[in-house]
Order: C-alpha cells, then sequence, then structure tokens
C-alpha cells in the first residue's frame, strides 16, 4: 500500500536533512516551492512540514518561513558533572561547557520555599508537606536552551546557608553544603524518557514528539540524603554518559557529536 503524499514529502526531505543537502539553520524551501517540486496541494506541503516539526528535525519561524533545527549534541558525563567533592569550588555545568569550548549560561535563577510533594519527600526522606528549599534555573549552551535544572534541599540543611540566598553559588552547592557540614559522599542517579509539558517543550523548543530525558540524582551525605537535583533535557541533544572505575586506557570522547 502506498504511502500518503504527505508522508512521501516528508521522507524526501527529512532525506535532505539526513544527507546535509540541508544543513542545521537552512531554510526549507517554500510553500508553494515545495507544491511545484512534488506535485502536491498546500494542505499536503504543511502536513508534511508539520510531521517533521513533530519529529523535531524543522522548526516554523513566524513569518519567515521553516527551518532545519539545530541539533548538535552536547555530552553530559554525568558520573563527574558535579566533581563528588566538596574541593571543587568550579561549578560543574560551566566547567563543563567552558572546558568543551562553549559558551554556558545560567539564566532565570530562583530560589523559594515549597512543600515537599510525595515524591520529593521520599527520595530525601522527610516528610510530606515539610518545607523544602527549592533553588532553580534554566540553561543554555552558545545561547541556545539546554536544560531546565530544580533542586530541592531539606529546610535544616538548608537553614543558615547560602543555599537561601536568592542568588547562585559561584563556587556550587555542594562546597557550600560541606562548609556546614552536611559533605556529599555520594548520590544515586534514576533517569527516565518522557514526553515533553508544555512549557518544557517551548523552552527547549523541541517538537511535540521528541522525548525529554530527566534525570532524579538524589545526593548523600554520611548520615542521610542532602539534596535531590531534577534536570530535564532535551531528548534529541543531549548524550548521557557514565564512566565507571578507571578508563585512562580508553580514547576521550569528544564533548560533541552531530546528528543527522
Amino acid at each position: 500500500m502506498p504511502q500518503p503524499l504527505y508522508r512521501q514529502v516528508a521522507d524526501a526531505l527529512r532525506q535532505e536533512i539526513s544527507s546535509g543537502e540541508l544543513q542545521p539553520g537552512a531554510q526549507l524551501p517554500s510553500e508553494p516551492e515545495l507544491e511545484k517540486r512534488h506535485g502536491v496541494s498546500r494542505n499536503t506541503v504543511r502536513l508534511a512540514l508539520a510531521a517533521l516539526a513533530n519529529e523535531g528535525l524543522v522548526e516554523p519561524r513566524q513569518g519567515r518561513g521553516t527551518f532545519v533545527r539545530d541539533r548538535t549534541t552536547f555530552m553530559v558525563l554525568a558520573s563527574a558533572e558535579e566533581g563528588g567533592s566538596a574541593r571543587d569550588d568550579r561549578d560543574a555545568f560551566v566547567a563543563a561547557v567552558t572546558v568543551a569550548g562553549r559558551n554556558p549560561e545560567q539564566v532565570d535563577f530562583r530560589m523559594e520555599v515549597r512543600t515537599a510533594s510525595s515524591e520529593v519527600a521520599a527520595r530525601l526522606q522527610v516528610d510530606e508537606g515539610s518545607p523544602v528549599v527549592v533553588r532553580s534555573m534554566r540553561r543554555l549552551i552558545d545561547g541556545r536552551p539546554w536544560s531546565i535544572q530544580e533542586s530541592f534541599y531539606p529546610m535544616d540543611v538548608a537553614q543558615g546557608t547560602r543555599l537561601m540566598s536568592p542568588t547562585d553559588i559561584p563556587y556550587g552547592t555542594i562546597t557550600e553544603m560541606a562548609r556546614h557540614g552536611h559533605a556529599q559522599v555520594g548520590y544515586r542517579d534514576e533517569v527516565l524518557s518522557r514526553m515533553p509539558t508544555h512549557t518544557e517543550a517551548a523552552f527547549l523548543g523541541v517538537g511535540t514528539g521528541v522525548p525529554v530525558l530527566e534525570m532524579f540524582r538524589t545526593a548523600y551525605s554520611a548520615q542521610r540524603a542532602i539534596r535531590l537535583t531534577i534536570n530535564v533535557y532535551a531528548g534529541d541533544s543531549t548524550q548521557l554518559a557514565y564512566e565507571i572505575g578507571d578508563v585512562t586506557a580508553g580514547q576521550e570522547p569528544p564533548p560533541t557529536t552531530e546528528r543527522s
């Protein structure tokens, strides 16, 4: 059974994108041009473009046309992202992106006190409804939205520290907690894939059919859970990597890769 016409048009454009004929940032031919090229109706062209946008391959820009989405992937070495040491006085995200030769930004920083949801309470081992300090921000790489982060702290861990201040901490929260008697000795990661919320999709610039990666990192001192950090990444532009044990004999992977 032959494919619907709009899928045939989408397949042809997808091939041009994957082959590199249409580079990231390139503008697709106009709707009238695509109608003429493929011998189809305007509605068929629009359905094809909508299908590609849903896959996250292209993005429509109001009044300008449709463009190939830049999906350059940033590799997150998740096992070393935070250093895990109170001696590391550099913010991990800024350090990692800078070392990769790219430009990090952290925007929309907020600090607030909330009541712990059942999910947060279970991971932090506190009572549901108890107050927790939440520090949140959005991160960009080379000016492009990359991740959404929220970190939750038990009130007794945050009280009396800079975690309560409505500003970022340049040397990082691991060091700040250690300075106040809560040295991080380990963490547990849980990573899942799900569809984005409308707010997440709008910020990350992903199509409605593109999933996000959600990573829950619960950090522990020798006695207890001291922080829960939730990161949400665009699923088509983030690669999570873990290194366990001594891997110095292996070739270090490049920090970024191009995806077709």
